[in-house]
C-alpha cells in the first residue's frame, strides 16, 4: 500500500511516462522522501532512478558524470536548457546566465537531494519551464556521493531522526567543503576541472542544513565573503538579490529566512550574530576569488524533514525566479569584476597591496533576529542556567558580524616564479584553472623574497592536515631562475585566486595547508631562515 503524498510538493501523479510541457508526471519521477511521506530520504541508486526518469521524459536535460567516486558511484550532472544544451560551448554561444545547483555536500544533509530532485521536475513537468528562457540550469544533486550511502540514526542529532537514516558529513574521512584550497578528493578535483572551469556558472547555490543552532528561521543564507576578490559579485549578491529573494519567500510563502549565523543563548538576550569563516577552502568564498556570485543556503535542523525540504525547494525556485529575471544584470556585474582585475593588474601590479588575513566585522545595518527565546533558571548548584521554551521571539538591534576586514595586507605582484622541482606547486594550480608557463631562458627578476623564521602549527587537524602558519619578512631582492623554472603570471581574472594561493601569509592559502613544509622545515635545521620557494615578481 502506498503512502499518502504531500500534495503542496509533488502536484499531480499519472500513471505513465510523459512528455516535458504536458503538466504531468510519472511516480518513477517521485523522489523516495515523497514516496515515504518523508520518512526516509533518497539513496545514491534512488536519485539516479528519478534521474533516468527525468532524462527518458524530456531533451530539456543532459546528463554528464562528475566523478567517480572512490566506491565507483558515477556521479550525476544534470544541465536543464531550453532549447537544449549538450557543451560548455553551446552554453556560451547561448549567451545565457549559467546556475549552478549543490546538495548534498556534507552526506547528511539531505534537504538539497530532495529539493533538487523536485526543482528539476517542475521545470521539466510543472509550471516552472519559464524558469529556463534566461539561464541555463546545472543540478548536481548528490555531490558526495559516498557519504550519503553510509546512513544511520545518530549522523544528525539535531535533526531528530527526520528522517530516520541519514548519510555521514564526511566520507573517507574527507569534509569536501573543506577542500576548496588544496584540492586533496576525487571530487573537488572532478569539480573544478568538470565544472567549474568548463561550464564557468554565473551563481553557484550550495544548499546545507545548520548542525542545530536553534534559531527562528526555516533557512539562514549567506553570500560569497569575497575578502581578497573583487567585491561587486558579493556586494550585490548581500545588497541586493538576497534581500528581494527574502521579501518574495515571505510573500509567497509565509517563511521567514535570514542571514546565517550563530549566537551564545547564555548571554540572553543575545548581541551579536556571527557568520562561519570567510576562508576560501568553502566552495562559495572560492567562487568570490573567481569574480562569480555564491549563495550558502542553510535550512533549520530542528525542523521536520519536510518542512526543510520545502524551504529548500522555495530557496531554489525564488533564486532562480530572480536569476531569470536579472540574468543579464548578473553577467554584467560579473564579466565588470573580471575586467577589473585585469585593468588593476595591468596598471598597479607591484604598486598596491590586497589582504592575506581578514577578521570578522559587524555590518553596519543591525538584524531584528528571530530566536527561540531561553529562560533562565537557577540550578541545583546555585549556578544560572538556561531552558529554551517553545516561543520565538524577535530579538531587536543584534550585531550582524557578516562581514570581514583585512587586518594583514601584501603586495600584489606582477608574476610569482618558483623552481622547476616543485612540480607538484604547478600541478596543483593547474587543478584550480590557473595557467603555468615555464621559461623559456635563464632570467633575472626584481622583486622580493619571504624569509622564514619559524613555522607555527596549528592545534586542530582538519582534513587530515594540521595547518602552519608561515613567520617571517619579505626582503626586496632581485634573484636568477633558469629556462624550465615556472612562471605564473597575474594578467588574467583570476589574478585574486593565485594570489591568495600563493602568498606565505595567507591565512587559506598552500603554505597554509602544509604545501611547503617538508622543503621549509629542511631549510631551518640549518639555518635561521629559509626562502619561501616562490619568488613575487615586482618589476616588469
Amino acid at each position: 500500500m502506498k503512502h499518502l503524498i504531500l500534495p503542496f510538493l509533488i502536484g499531480l501523479v499519472c500513471q505513465t511516462p510523459v512528455n516535458a510541457q504536458s503538466g504531468g508526471f510519472s511516480e518513477a519521477m517521485m523522489t523516495a522522501a515523497e514516496l515515504s511521506n518523508f520518512e526516509r530520504t533518497s539513496t545514491f541508486a534512488e536519485v539516479l532512478s528519478v534521474v533516468a526518469a527525468l532524462q527518458a521524459s524530456s531533451d530539456l536535460l543532459h546528463r554528464e558524470t562528475l566523478v567517480t567516486s572512490l566506491e565507483g558511484k558515477n556521479v550525476p550532472l544534470l544541465v536543464l536548457a531550453d532549447p537544449p544544451v549538450r557543451t560548455p560551448e553551446e552554453a556560451r554561444a547561448s549567451g545565457k546566465l549559467v546556475v549552478y545547483i549543490q546538495g548534498n555536500i556534507h552526506g547528511g544533509e539531505v534537504e538539497g537531494k530532495e529539493a533538487s530532485l523536485i526543482a528539476m521536475r517542475e521545470i521539466l513537468h510543472g509550471d516552472k519551464q519559464h524558469l529556463l528562457e534566461n539561464q541555463i540550469v546545472l543540478f548536481l544533486p548528490v555531490y558526495n556521493s559516498d557519504g550519503n550511502d553510509q546512513m544511520s540514526g545518530d549522523s544528525r542529532l539535531s535533526q531528530e531522526m527526520s528522517p530516520l537514516l541519514a548519510g555521514q558529513r564526511t566520507a573517507h574521512g574527507f569534509d569536501l567543503n573543506r577542500d576548496g584550497m588544496i584540492i586533496d578528493t576525487l571530487e573537488t578535483a572532478a569539480l573544478y576541472a568538470n565544472l567549474i572551469q568548463r561550464w564557468d556558472p554565473d551563481l553557484l547555490v550550495d544548499l546545507h542544513t545548520t548542525n542545530g543552532t536553534w534559531h527562528g528561521y526555516s533557512l539562514t543564507y549567506a553570500p560569497a565573503y569575497h575578502t581578497a576578490g573583487d567585491a561587486a559579485p558579493s556586494d550585490y549578491t548581500a545588497g541586493v538579490m538576497l534581500p528581494a529573494i527574502r521579501q518574495s519567500i515571505k510573500e509567497k510563502f509565509n517563511l521567514d529566512f535570514d542571514w546565517y549565523g550563530g549566537f551564545d543563548y547564555r548571554d540572553w538576550p543575545p548581541t551579536e550574530l556571527r557568520t562561519y569563516h570567510h576562508a576560501p577552502r568553502y566552495l562559495t568564498n572560492n567562487m568570490g576569488l573567481r569574480n562569480r556570485m555564491a549563495i550558502l543556503s542553510e535550512t533549520f535542523a530542528h525542523d521536520r524533514f519536510y518542512k526543510r525540504v520545502h524551504a529548500a525547494n522555495a530557496f531554489v525556485n525564488e533564486i532562480l525566479e530572480y536569476a531569470n529575471t536579472h540574468a543579464g544584470e548578473i553577467r554584467e556585474i560579473n564579466r565588470q569584476a573580471d575586467a577589473r582585475v585585469v585593468e588593476k593588474i595591468a596598471n598597479n601590479a607591484g604598486s598596491y597591496q590586497n589582504g592575506v588575513q581578514f577578521e570578522m566585522v559587524a555590518l553596519e545595518e543591525p538584524l531584528d533576529l528571530l530566536s527561540y527565546k531561553y529562560i533562565p533558571y537557577t540550578a541545583a548548584d546555585g549556578s544560572q542556567q538556561f531552558v529554551r521554551s517553545s516561543e520565538i521571539v524577535e530579538i531587536k538591534g543584534v550585531q550582524n558580524f557578516n562581514a570581514f576586514k583585512a587586518i594583514k595586507s601584501a603586495t600584489v605582484p606582477v608574476a610569482y616564479v618558483f623552481p622547476a622541482e616543485l612540480e607538484v606547486l604547478a600541478a596543483k594550480l593547474g587543478q584550480h584553472g590557473i595557467e603555468v608557463s615555464r621559461l623559456g631562458q635563464d632570467q633575472e627578476f626584481g622583486g622580493e623574497s619571504f624569509k622564514v623564521t619559524e613555522i607555527e602549527k596549528q592545534n586542530f587537524v582538519q582534513n587530515n592536515h594540521r595547518n602552519s602558519r608561515l613567520v617571517g619578512a619579505f626582503e626586496p631582492e632581485s634573484k636568477d631562475f633558469s629556462a624550465g623554472d615556472y612562471y605564473v603570471a597575474m594578467d588574467n581574472r583570476l589574478a585574486n585566486l593565485i594570489f591568495y594561493l600563493l602568498e606565505p601569509e595567507a591565512d587559506d592559502g598552500l603554505a597554509y595547508w602544509n604545501m611547503f613544509d617538508d622543503y621549509l622545515e629542511r631549510g631551518l635545521e640549518n639555518a635561521n631562515s629559509v626562502d619561501y620557494p616562490v619568488f613575487k615578481v615586482l618589476v616588469r
